[in-house]
């Protein structure tokens, strides 16, 4: 299967689900990304991360134990680049967070609020190869 069919696929599949801080699934923008990845390339960025929180406080913690959001996509994603493709994700920054998002090749898709995934035309301030770096 292509790369773009496994993301209209994955899209499809998320599109119904609702916004949650559950570590476990795919319920916020982290974990989202992260399921794409684990679509993509079989591997589990987030791994570690699962279970550790199941709130906004939580997260936040967590995230600041593994350095924010920037370093911790730096150490476990492919390498930075200047302009998103489709299937590359990227962090934006809002209300305090980075968000994490998947790029459709037009739009940027992240997961947000009761709606489950919502298409934005924002690009965000750091991008990466969904690929991690193999020894």
């Amino acid at each position: 299967m292509r790369e773009t069919d496994l993301l209209d696929k994955y899209l499809a599949e998320e599109k119904g689900k609702p916004f949650s801080w559950d570590s476990f699934g795919t319920g916020d923008c982290m974990t989202f990304v992260a399921g794409w990845g684990m679509l993509l390339n079989g591997i589990d960025f987030a791994a570690h991360l699962r279970g550790r929180y199941s709130d906004e406080a939580g997260a936040r913690a967590m995230l600041n134990a593994e350095g924010g959001a920037v370093v911790f996509f730096d150490r476990v994603s492919g390498p930075r680049k200047a302009e998103g493709e489709r299937g590359d994700i990227g962090l934006m920054a809002f209300n305090g967070w980075h968000l994490a998002m998947i790029c459709t090749g037009s739009m940027w898709v992240l997961r947000a609020g009761t709606s489950g995934i919502r298409y934005i035309r924002r690009p965000p301030e750091f991008v990466w190869s969904p690929n991690p770096a193999r020894p």
